[in-house]
C-alpha cells in the first residue's frame, strides 16, 4: 500500500497539464473560482480509474493502438489550451475561470492519467486485492491523490496572484511554453 501511494502521488504531484492549468487558473481568478476545475479534474479522473478498473484486461491489449489516438487528441487540446492562455485578457475580479467541463475532458484525454490508473491498478492493487470491492475501493485513491495534489498547485497559483496580476502576460507565455511542452513530450 506505501508504494501505491508513494507512485500515485509522484505521479500526480509532478508537473503536466493538469498541475500546470490548475496553478494557471488558480493565479489568474484566484482559488475559489479555480476549484471548479478541479473538480472538473477530479470528475475526469475518477471516470478514467473506473474505466481503467472494470475494463484493465481489455485496455491492457489494447494500449499500444490506444495510445497513439490518446496522444494526439491529448496534443490538440493541449495545444488549444496554450493558445487559449496566450489570448489577452483583462485581469479583473470577474474574470472567468477554466470549467468543471474543461477539467473533466482533459482529464479523459489526458495520457498520463490513463497510463498513472493502468499502471496503478495492474501492478499494485489488483494483485493485492482479495476481492473486486476491495479493488475498487483502493484504485479510488488515484482520483482522490491526484485532486488534492491538484489542489496544492491551485493554492500556489492563488498565492501568486498578486504577482500574477503585475506580470501575467509572461506568466501567461511561460504557463502557455509550459503546456506546449507537454503537448511536444507526448511524442519525444
Amino acid at each position: 500500500m506505501i508504494e501505491l501511494i508513494l507512485y500515485i502521488t509522484a505521479m500526480a504531484i509532478t508537473p503536466g497539464p493538469n498541475t500546470i492549468l490548475s496553478m494557471a487558473n488558480a493565479a489568474r481568478t484566484g482559488l475559489k473560482k479555480g476549484v471548479k476545475l478541479n473538480i472538473g479534474m477530479l470528475v475526469g479522473i475518477t471516470i478514467v480509474t473506473l474505466i481503467v478498473w472494470t475494463a484493465s484486461e481489455l485496455l491492457y491489449s489494447f494500449i499500444p493502438k490506444a495510445d497513439k489516438a490518446m496522444r494526439v487528441l491529448a496534443f490538440i487540446y493541449l495545444v488549444y489550451l496554450a493558445l487559449k492562455m496566450l489570448r489577452p485578457k483583462a485581469m479583473d475580479s470577474d474574470e472567468q475561470s477554466a470549467s468543471f467541463l474543461q477539467g473533466m475532458l482533459l482529464q479523459l484525454i489526458n495520457v498520463k492519467v490513463y497510463l498513472l490508473a493502468l499502471t496503478a491498478i495492474t501492478a499494485y492493487i489488483m494483485p493485492s486485492s482479495s476481492s473486486k470491492s476491495e479493488t475498487g475501493f483502493t484504485a479510488l485513491l488515484i482520483p482522490l491523490i491526484c485532486f488534492l495534489s491538484g489542489l496544492v498547485w491551485a493554492v500556489f497559483g492563488a498565492l501568486i496572484k498578486s504577482f500574477y496580476a503585475k506580470h501575467g502576460r509572461i506568466l501567461s507565455v511561460i504557463f502557455a511554453l509550459l503546456l506546449l511542452w507537454c503537448a511536444i513530450s507526448l511524442f519525444i
